[in-house]
Formats: C-alpha cells, structure tokens, sequence
C-alpha cells in the first residue's frame, strides 16, 4: 500500500452557458491527453514518476497509442512504462489504492458535458495520506451505454439509478456505518445510505474519473478523514482515507479566462501527414530540449532547438551535443494573427515569437488561453502542450503559449466546491 504524496487538478480556461449553468469547456486544441498532461505536470513537477496509469473513457487514440506524447508531456524518459485503462472514478480509486511508490495515476474527461483532468502521485508509506482498500462491486446497470459506433443510449430513469445502482450495491459492500464518509464521487452524498454519516463529505456527482481525485484533495484539504466512495452506475469501489502528519502537496491549474470564442474551420483537405517526418520531429518537438556543443572554434555553446547537427570553422561536422530543457515561461517578441480559414484548423488563431525566459533562444508558437488577436508584445506567459492540428486522423502535437498564464498554485477547498459543473 502507497501514500499520496501529491495531487493535481487541471480545467481548462474556457467557459460555455449550459442552461442557467456555466461549465467549463476545453478549446478546440485540447483533448483528453493535454489535460492529463497539464494535470500530471501539476502533481509531479520535478518528472519523478516512474510508472505512469492514464484512466479515462475518451482517449484520442484506441489503436496507435497516447504513451509517447503523455510521457514527452511530462518530462518523463521514454522508458517508463504507461498503462492506458478504460474506466470512470471507481477505475481512478482502484488504481491509486493498488499503486506502487512513484506512481502517476492521471484521470482525463473529454465528453460533451465533462472536460477537467487530476492526477494523483504515490510515495512510500507515511509520506503523506494513506488510502485503504476496503472493497469493490462490479455490478451491470447501463443506464448510460456507448458502443463501438460511438453512439450514446441514454436509459433515463433516476430513481432506478439511486436505488438500484447506488443503495442497492452499497448495502451489498457492507461498509461499517460507524465511519464518515470523507469523499464521495459519481452521486450527491445525500443520496447514498441513510446510515452513512456525510455531514463533512466532499462530493461531486459529474460522471467523471477526475472528480474522485478532486473530492479527495478537498477531503485532504479539510482534514476529513473516512470513507472514500466512488460511483459509476452500479459499480462502486470504497477505500478508507487516514490523513498522516505529512501533508499532500496539492496545485490547481484551473486559471479562468472567459466564454469560448466561436471557431470555424474551411471546407477542403487539410496538410497530409508524413509519418517519416512526424517521426522525426517527435523527439526534437515534444521533449522541449535544445542541443548544447562543447565550444570550438565556429561553434559556440548557445542552446540550438530544434537540436541540430552544427559545422565548425574546420568544416567538420559536428553532432555531439548534450540535450537540456528549455524554460516553459517567456514573453511575447511580436505577434501576427491569421483569420482567413484554413482547413484542419480552427481559427481565428493567433502566431507568436516568444523570447524564453533567462534563454537566448526564440520559437515561434501558437497561443493558445486567450481570444485570437489578444495578445500583446511583452506579454509574459506559459509553455503547454497543446493539439496543434490533427493531420489524416492523428492528433499532431506541440508546444503553444498560453498569455498572462496563472501558475498552478494551491487553492482551498472551499474554492473547489461545486466550481466542476
């Protein structure tokens, strides 16, 4: 059994009017990966991890695989090892509770109502707060269902889901009623057992696997020790969560900018994809690194990116170099903005040359966080990982540059509750 050592939570910037309600709503370079990334980064900054498990119900790609771009993502080297699993909160619970030290479990929603993503990192017993596996059932009430078509069934019949899904499969649990509950994920916690104590409970009842690890953090936050439960349909996973002298570190990239912009995109084939070259840029593109070289004569030590082969005043080639990160903060150099439809990209969008913080280096990205055209020269920002297009059905991506970007800080849980619609 592992400790939580760590927490991260991520939404992304943008809102959107559901009704009377407002939700968040990912951009149209966002999916189920960059979220899971920013999460991730948010829990592991210093790229320890050394297995990573993504749960989610809407990766990008079913055949072909996410585990390169999470691993480059986050800093991680390409040997550590990602497991992909399909599931909801209560995948998210059974994960983190059977996970080694040096775990990333990342939890990513990318649905029509759902866009968030949290991450949760383990560590060595009495490194932070414990989480005991007291049980599972898995039982088969698909009031929601999606087949291989994509399609969604939707069967609406809440009473049937309270009653039979939630009450009807935790009686079968036997929890000890004696324990509060501490968090709660996939239904309100008025709506489980008369028995249970939830006075002091953080709940949300999204359907969504990140949901289970931001109940957790705002337990945590408010030192409310007890059950955990996580809900999907009439599946339902229980763990026991005791909170140690050491404290979980919990960051929140959950910056706000504003409504979601409208986006068009032209009719036409987009740019092909080439694979060769899509190989070839991966490395180079995704780590975020430059080439360092020892000094010579024609050459000097200033950082290259795209890491390059270099020739010296002698006309050797050189290709021996030391590859280093580049700084994910800078500021704007200048900035154009294209809104003449393109096809495969929705736009307006915004181009940017951005000057790297304490770096000699320029790249010219993307912007991203912002309305197309808003940005402004000067203006200091972040580096993320983004979708830049997606090319012959493969998500092609970068790196764009978020503008007056808020760094992940902590947030307290009374600024968590109800904020994930």
């Amino acid at each position: 059994m592992s400790d939580v050592v760590s927490i991260g939570t991520y939404l992304p910037p943008w809102t959107t009017a559901v009704g009377n309600n407002i939700r968040r709503a990912k951009g149209p370079d966002e999916d189920a990966v960059t979220m899971a990334v920013a999460a991730g980064r948010a829990a592991d900054p210093t790229a320890s991890a050394r297995l990573v498990v993504l749960v989610s119900r809407d990766f990008p790609l079913l055949e072909g695989g996410n585990g390169a771009v999470l691993l480059a993502g986050l800093s991680l080297p390409a040997d550590v090892p990602v497991t992909e699993v399909l599931g909801g909160a209560p995948a998210v619970l059974d994960q983190i509770t059977s996970a080694p030290a040096g775990t990333l479990v990342i939890a990513a929603d990318d649905t029509e109502t759902v866009a968030s993503a949290a991450a949760a990192l383990t560590g060595d017993q009495g490194s932070g707060a414990a989480l005991i596996p007291l049980g599972r059932q898995t039982r088969s009430l698909p009031t929601t269902a999606r087949g291989r078509d994509g399609k969604h069934h939707v069967y609406a019949d809440a009473r049937l889901q309270r009653e039979i899904g939630v009450k009807s499969t935790l009686a079968q649990l036997r929890l000890d009623a004696t324990q509060s509950v501490a968090a709660v994920a996939g239904v309100k916690a008025g709506q489980l057992e008369a028995g249970l104590d939830t006075s002091a409970a953080a709940d949300d009842a999204t359907v969504s696997g990140a949901a289970l690890i931001r109940v957790l953090a705002a337990a945590i936050e408010n030192g409310t020790s007890g059950l955990v439960l996580a809900v999907e349909q009439s599946c339902i996973t229980a763990a026991r969560l005791e909170l140690g002298a050491a404290q979980p570190a919990i960051t929140r990239d959950e910056a706000v900018t504003g409504e979601l912009p409208r986006f068009s995109t032209a009719d036409g084939v987009g740019i092909p994809i080439s694979l060769a070259a899509y190989a070839r840029a991966f490395e180079p593109k995704l780590r975020w690194e430059a080439a360092v070289f020892d000094e010579r004569p024609g050459i000097d030590s200033a950082p290259q990116f795209p890491p390059r082969a270099r020739v010296d005043d002698n006309g050797m080639l050189a290709t021996d170099y030391r590859l280093v990160p580049l700084p994910r903060t800078g500021t704007v150099y200048t900035h154009t903005t294209v809104r003449i439809p393109v096809p495969d990209l929705p736009g307006p969008y915004s181009l940017a040359v951005i000057q790297l913080d304490k770096s000699p280096v320029r790249v010219l990205l993307k912007v991203t966080g912002v309305p197309a055209g808003e940005a402004t020269v000067g203006q200091a920002g972040s580096v993320v990982l983004r979708k830049i297009a997606s090319r012959s059905g493969i998500p092609d991506y970068g790196y764009a540059f978020w503008p007056n970007r808020v760094a992940a800080h902590p947030k307290s849980a009374l600024d968590v509750q109800g904020e994930l619609v």
